[in-house]
């Protein structure tokens, strides 16, 4: 008679919408028990518990958690979950996705010293009181984490207590999702990697593949991912063209990349992620095709660009008269509005993400708070694959 595996139990920090909760229930072949979410996000928690009404949610700031707690909240979690019986060997999974804003490329980079850190740090002081220490842990971040101060104290905790730990730096659009959001993930566990997984060190940086899956496979067109109808609302206002229809990054539905969806999104026109241009390439505001491979916004940023060298260009003098003409504001707006570009809806960018169709979104929460909500979030699809071939091998 086969042993069954044992059971995981897993605490979810900065839990948000439950990302990592929903990678775990997508992972064949594994029995685990979510003891606990914490977060401190009202509207987030909505989500969480309308999605997983079984877990107990902790809205809270965890500078206050203490060791004593949390080893309560593990030892009583998994009790009825399936039919433990007492004395039952574990195991203890912990993973989290600390405030980013202090290692972004937009912000002041405070790191350890923004206030912001101050909850991560706390709590790799209380995990040494812990009776049992978590056999796995998983940390997802942002670019820049990994030359930070913060991730250094965290990897003092690891080396104390004698963790393997390797560390990644993954786009997810080189693992065939047509999205870019490059993030830093650091998986540690007490028992050794298998040989198959490179360490990574400080001289050559985390790794950017995830051994034994394909590299970079042809993603699907964003078309898949995307309703064959949406509200008008959705469609991208005039006034909002007018003023930054030059900035914006336009995908078709044939795409197979689009730009990282940030919190920002449908606020903030540049760099928060892309949108979507329905109407077929290189018409005209009469109807008319271009015959140029250069589609007239391409000659608008170019022309802008040439601006500010001088006018100095090898562009034929037809090509700058056109983009001089489209510089117009009025001409430039007949030009964004014939492009019919609308943004991702909450539900798409979700599907992006590897959110799964029964994910629900309660009605009480509006789209900029679930575009909010989803800009912070993880992508379910990568944290399943580091999750299912690197932490758990």
């Amino acid at each position: 008679m086969m042993s069954r595996p044992p059971l995981i139990k897993v605490c979810e920090f900065y839990s948000g919408m439950g990302g990592y909760h929903v990678a775990l229930s997508q992972i064949p072949n594994i029995t685990y028990t979510v003891a606990a979410a914490f977060e401190i996000s009202s509207n987030a928690n909505c989500i969480y518990r309308t999605n997983f009404p079984e877990t107990s949610v902790f809205e809270t700031n965890l500078c206050g958690l203490t060791a004593s707690k949390l080893d309560s909240i593990i030892s009583k979690s998994g009790e009825h979950s399936r039919d433990q019986n007492e004395g039952e060997e574990y195991e203890i999974m912990f993973v989290m996705s600390p405030p980013c804003q202090p290692f972004t490329r937009q912000g002041v980079r405070k790191d350890d010293l923004d206030p912001r850190s101050e909850s991560v740090l706390h709590l790799f002081q209380i995990f040494s009181g812990l009776s049992k220490l978590p056999d796995y842990f998983m940390l997802e971040n942002v670019q820049g984490f990994e030359g930070s101060n913060t991730r250094n104290k965290i990897m003092e905790f690891f080396i104390e207590h004698q963790y393997h730990v390797t560390e990644f730096l993954v786009n997810s659009n080189k693992l065939g999702i047509p999205n870019s959001r490059l993030r830093y993930y650091l998986l540690a566990r007490k028992s050794p990697f298998p040989n198959t997984v490179p360490s990574s060190s400080p001289d050559q940086g985390p790794i950017s593949f995830i051994p034994g899956l394909p590299t970079c496979p042809t993603p699907s067109p964003l078309s898949t991912f995307l309703e064959t109808e949406v509200e008008e609302k959705y469609f991208i206002p005039e006034k909002f063209l007018s003023k930054w229809g030059w900035v914006l990054d336009i995908v078709t539905p044939q795409s197979v990349g689009s730009c990282c969806f940030t919190k920002g999104y449908t606020v903030k026109a540049e760099g928060s992620g892309s949108v979507i241009q329905l109407a077929p390439d290189h018409v005209n505001t009469d109807g008319s095709r271009d015959r140029s491979d250069v589609t007239p916004l391409q000659q608008v940023k170019s022309n802008k660009s040439d601006l500010s060298k001088n006018g100095c260009n090898k562009r034929s003098q037809n090509e700058r008269s056109m983009s001089n003409s489209l510089l117009d504001s009025e001409e430039f707006l007949k030009h964004m509005i014939s492009l019919k570009l609308r943004f991702f809806t909450p539900r798409e960018i979700a599907r992006v993400h590897g959110i799964p169709e029964s994910y629900s979104f309660p009605s009480s929460l509006s789209d900029k708070q679930l575009y909010k909500l989803l800009g912070n979030g993880l992508n379910v699809s990568v944290v399943k694959m580091l999750i299912e071939s690197i932490l758990l091998s």
